[in-house]
């Protein structure tokens, strides 16, 4: 017999790697960009940033968004300036279809019931125009999860960028 404990350890791991999942999905389709700030906890941090300097420990990032409502404002300019599920003459970029690949996937515990998840990641990207695939982006997440709500949230998304020059513009969470 399995003792309750680690049922229910396994049980948030699995539905931290489901956050995850779902995180993706929601980032990897235009139509779905509402839901993006949902999957973060209240209290919640959105950071992308280079390895350099997150392995010097230097605080200049990509995107740092402190604040669930900095998290929020990030998708009223998608929407608003970046014309992101609207009508594509309102759109500021070259419209594309982002696609995540992510693997393999690691889960820790941390502190006050929170989760460390991680996984290694690429994000490529089709351009609309010509239907052609590019990539965009490699890197890590290192994820803060939360069951403060009893649901999991996002604490903290840390976006950790293997190269310091982009291929392209980003427009959409990575």
């Amino acid at each position: 017999m399995i003792p309750t404990g680690v049922l229910e350890a396994d049980a948030r791991k699995q539905a931290a790697l489901d956050l995850l999942v779902r995180y993706v999905r929601v980032v990897d389709d235009p139509r779905r960009i509402e839901e993006w700030p949902d999957l973060f906890a209240a209290e919640a941090e959105y950071l992308v940033i280079t390895r350099e300097n997150y392995e010097r420990g230097l605080p200049i990032a990509v995107i740092r968004d402190d604040s669930k409502d900095r998290i929020c404002d990030r998708l009223v300019i998608i929407k608003q300036f970046w014309g992101a599920g609207g009508r594509a003459e309102d759109h500021h970029y070259n419209a594309g279809w982002p696609r995540h690949i992510v693997g393999p996937t690691w889960v820790e515990s941390g502190d006050a019931g929170q989760l460390l998840v991680g996984a290694h990641f690429m994000v490529w990207s089709t351009a609309a125009v010509d239907g052609s695939p590019r990539l965009l982006v490699v890197g890590e997440y290192r994820d803060v999860v939360d069951f403060a709500t009893g649901a999991p949230k996002l604490k903290k998304k840390t976006v950790i960028l293997d190269t310091s020059i982009l291929q392209d513009v980003f427009v959409y969470p990575l």
